[in-house]
């Protein structure tokens, strides 16, 4: 096969091929580089937090850590702390996701929080704990598919609670990922022109035009 055929098919197959979009998923810098933290109007995401912390069901990675809940006790009122990211792609299907994880406080029967995952300030998925035990942990993962335009979408994940963070349940976040096509980069955009263009010599050579 011609090497210019093989160049463009190793283009287009490394192109295909889906990545995490988003940057320190998994907060592995030790910190939130890269994230924008934030907090809903009456919302907090506890005092000293939020903070990186080894995951507690895995110390090798790291996860944020929040005690979220209202600054001002409202009836009904889900309030918390928020955490979100820009990130370019190249469109198409995507697979959005995150691990949670909520651990009961000083409390039998207290709330352990809402997770919900938000692309482009609408929600795409979310995991209400409800009640948690003193101590009691309660895990899971949160994902979504989606079809994604090209360009520039914020990702968002809010946890919340419905009362105030005073010696309340725990509440962590990880793995946090976008998996999609990302952008080609324009050294790439180069290599499959020749491609495409070395491929058309080929074929004009082979028919005789």
């Amino acid at each position: 096969m011609p090497l210019a055929v093989l160049a463009l098919l190793a283009v287009v197959a490394a192109q295909a091929g889906a990545t995490n979009l988003l940057q320190n998923g998994s907060f592995q810098t030790g910190d939130f580089t890269d994230w924008t933290l934030g907090t809903t109007p009456n919302g907090t995401a506890g005092q000293g937090f939020p903070i990186v912390t080894p995951w507690p069901l895995n110390n090798s990675i790291n996860a944020w850590e929040g005690e979220v809940g209202q600054i001002n006790f409202v009836q009904n009122d889900f309030e918390g702390a928020t955490l979100s990211q820009n990130f370019s792609t190249a469109g198409g299907a995507a697979v959005l996701s995150f691990s949670l994880l909520a651990m009961g406080g000083g409390f039998d029967n207290d709330d352990g929080g809402d997770f919900r995952m938000l692309l482009d300030g609408a929600t795409v998925a979310g995991f209400d704990v409800g009640s948690i035990q003193a101590n009691q942990m309660i895990s899971g993962t949160l994902s979504a598919n989606v079809n994604l335009t090209p360009g520039t979408h914020s990702f968002e994940i809010d946890v919340l609670r419905p009362f105030e963070a005073n010696g309340t349940p725990f509440q962590y976040v990880t793995n946090i990922d976008v998996e999609g096509n990302p952008v080609p980069e324009p050294g790439s955009l180069v290599l499959m022109g020749s491609g495409v263009l070395g491929l058309a010599g080929v074929l004009r050579r082979r028919i005789g035009l």
